[in-house]
């Protein structure tokens, strides 16, 4: 009878002692949902997505660089690789080459991207003004391998290879959205709007930009940190 009165007594304890502490955490738990006053707090929600204007942007050609560098995070994203589309410094070429295995082998897709309302003309995607800023890639990268690779996407382009597509991005700044469309040979649209949300790839580039650009050369920092 003194052993199960004692293993009942121990059982008891346990008893007690797990409900003190199921009971202070329960009390913490409760006492987190209020402030210091009793007042019920509210529940955290994310703020809401702030839209960037072109006055976030020193000049215009600073929001086109913004623009082009908003498609590389997308794509390299989507497991595309970028790969240099301009032979010098200036803004002149192929503002976006990228590439990929698939499951045929290598794929390469090349975007203009055009930000808010920039200005489109189908000759900066026809293939023959392709065909050249490719051959200038190829004889300026001096590099074998990415030259290897600018030949194989000259051919591939001649030769109509459906490997290599080419699409005009128009990124929304304020939207939040980016409107993609197929460009045929000549550089004209075809084909129906696809409309891709942005929003969050552009939240990342300006919080980025806001730590590289700290003198205001290309951003005026509407995105305080």
């Amino acid at each position: 009878m003194m052993i199960e009165l004692l293993g009942l007594a121990g059982f008891s304890a346990l008893l007690a002692t797990g409900a003190g502490y199921a009971g202070r955490w329960g009390w913490r738990g409760w006492r987190s949902l209020y402030d210091a006053g009793g007042t019920p707090v509210a529940a955290v929600a994310l703020p809401p997505f702030r839209p960037l204007t072109p006055g976030a942007f020193v000049s215009s050609n600073d929001q086109g660089a913004f623009g082009e560098a908003l498609t590389h995070i997308m794509m390299a994203q989507a497991g595309w690789r970028p790969i240099n589309g301009k032979p010098g410094t200036g803004p002149q070429g192929i503002d976006g080459v990228f590439v990929r295995h698939g499951e045929d082998g290598l794929e390469a897709c090349l975007i203009e991207t055009k930000t808010n309302a920039s200005r489109y003309t189908a000759r900066q995607m026809s293939d023959a003004k392709l065909g050249e800023d490719l051959t200038r890639l190829y004889v300026t990268c001096g590099d074998p391998a990415l030259g290897a690779l600018y030949a194989w996407l000259y051919t591939a382009l001649a030769e109509k290879d459906p490997a290599v597509s080419k699409q005009l991005w128009r990124h929304h700044l304020a939207r939040g959205a980016t409107e993609q469309l197929d460009l045929d040979r000549a550089g004209e649209t075809t084909g129906p709007v696809r409309l891709a949300p942005c929003h969050v790839f552009i939240e990342a580039l300006a919080a980025s930009l806001d730590e590289l650009d700290r003198g205001r050369r290309y951003w005026t920092g509407l995105y305080p940190s």
